[in-house]
């Protein structure tokens, strides 16, 4: 039996919210839309595609669809599709760009 490190709980979470916005992606392009040459006014002007958008990711990303993602994963495992290893070097490697991603952004921009 192999317990999940918090490295591949987060890889897996990472991919859930991936898959998520993937589905949800028109409803995400209609918010980001309607943000366009907005400031404060966001707040109001696009609350109806907040809370469309809100609706969407949240209804993807239950409980229920990580426990899923976990036992597939646990399986892929079992039966060998999954290289532990090389998804940790994978993650390191996500993680150190992501490091020099902020880092270029300059201080207060993440």
């Amino acid at each position: 039996m192999h317990i999940l490190t918090r490295a591949e709980e987060e890889v897996l979470f990472k991919t859930l919210k991936a898959n998520a916005l993937k589905e949800c992606d028109p409803v995400v392009k209609e918010f980001v839309e309607c943000t366009h040459g907005k400031l404060v006014t966001v707040l109001w002007g696009c609350r109806a595609q907040h809370k469309a958008m809100n609706k969407c990711l949240m209804a993807l990303t239950t409980q229920a669809d990580m426990d899923k993602l976990k036992i597939q994963y646990l399986n892929d495992l079992a039966e060998g599709k999954v290289d532990h290893a090389q998804l940790q070097r994978e993650q390191k490697l996500k993680d150190e760009e992501n490091k020099k991603k902020s880092k270029s952004n300059g201080p207060g921009v993440h």
